[in-house]
């Protein structure tokens, strides 16, 4: 069995807390280096996770290592530089979300990864999520009949205050090309796409809620340090999947809590639900008499492992499988169209068509 040698660019939070040990752990993978610009991080996960080498930058790692692939788990504003740079050396990549902040750097992406026969898997990982496959077959099927719409949860309170544990700084989150719609909004917008599939056309609202921040209880050198918003906070977006199947999307930091689901799909013959806070449990509702209602079930799911790293296995098995990886840079290129036109339709105040496709 090959080994892949795998480099991982971008030692933060994310990737201390799952991608290097996950990646570690897997049989066919060995970390070879990590960098980061703070040579602090870089050092402490190198020495952390075993991996024999550390850079503070990817240009040194790239020119004085030998690797497979190469893991971006960088800052959103760095992943497109990262990501390049790692496919005109001849690396294979999986790129923590976004792949990169336009459409045009997307393209670019999968031109030079095509030119070079090389592969691109690209997070979020939640097509690979073994519930939200079964809830895709569910509609694919017609369980619920025809979709109408649907309602997908992408929020939190902000990284200052849901990531309680960040001991770095979280400013750079508010800052342009960052925000909740592409740290967060990517999330709920790679799943209801990929149970939909490709989105037509979006409208959206969107604005700073909260001008000022500051961390929360994280009892770091960042605790109480106020820092300015400089990008939207808050965002709502409608989605049009033609044929009248319409779906709402939050995508804010501003959301201290919630009770309810994370996703409901509303169908002319019942109501698929999903709640992920406290575990994962999905409940199906069947409105007519012949299909056993009406009632709500919890119909069978497969267990949903908590595995971020899921998608860096899925390249590799891609790979050795000679296919593409289910987590394709055409559906994130089509998500990242999505997000620049949210920004965009809520400034002009219209809807606006989606070109783009997977």
């Amino acid at each position: 069995m090959k080994t892949f040698k795998v480099a991982l660019v971008g030692a933060g939070t994310i990737a201390k807390d799952h991608y290097l040990p996950q990646i570690k752990a897997m049989e066919n993978a060995e970390l070879v280096a990590v960098a980061d610009n703070v040579e602090a991080a870089a050092r402490f996960a190198a020495e952390k996770f075993g991996i024999p080498r550390w850079f503070t930058s990817i240009d040194d790692l790239l020119d004085k290592v030998d690797c497979d692939i190469v893991v971006d788990t960088a800052a959103i504003q760095a992943h497109y530089e990262i990501n390049l740079k790692a496919l005109q050396a001849g690396k294979h990549l999986y790129s923590q979300k976004p792949l990169a902040l336009t459409v045009e750097e997307a393209t670019t992406l999968i031109e030079t990864a095509k030119a070079k026969g090389l592969k691109i898997s690209a997070s979020p990982i939640h097509m690979l999520r073994p519930t939200v496959q079964a809830i895709r077959k569910m509609v694919r099927e017609g369980t619920i009949g025809k979709v109408q719409w649907a309602r997908i949860r992408s929020s939190h309170g902000g990284p200052e205050y849901y990531q309680r544990s960040r001991l770095s700084d979280p400013s750079w989150f508010y800052q342009p090309g960052a925000g909740p719609i592409f740290d967060l909004g990517v999330h709920g917008l790679h799943t209801i796409t990929g149970i939909l599939g490709p989105a037509k056309a979006v409208t959206a609202m969107s604005g700073i809620t909260v001008p000022t921040r500051a961390a929360v209880g994280c009892g770091g050198e960042y605790e109480g340090v106020p820092f300015e918003v400089k990008v939207d906070d808050c965002s709502l977006a409608l989605l049009d999947f033609g044929e009248n199947t319409f779906a709402f999307i939050d995508m804010t930091y501003c959301v201290k809590d919630y009770e309810g689901p994370n996703l409901e799909i509303f169908g002319s013959r019942g109501v698929i639900s999903q709640t992920r806070k406290g575990g994962s449990t999905t409940r199906l509702f069947r409105a007519m008499p012949e299909d056993g209602g009406p009632g709500w079930e919890e119909p069978p799911m497969p267990e949903e492992p908590r595995y971020q790293s899921i998608g860096v296995k899925d390249l590799i098995d891609a790979i050795i499988e000679g296919r593409d990886p289910v987590l394709t840079p055409e559906h994130a290129r089509h998500v990242i169209e999505i997000m620049n036109k949210c920004y965009q339709a809520a400034r002009e105040k219209r809807t606006l068509d989606i070109e783009t496709t997977f």
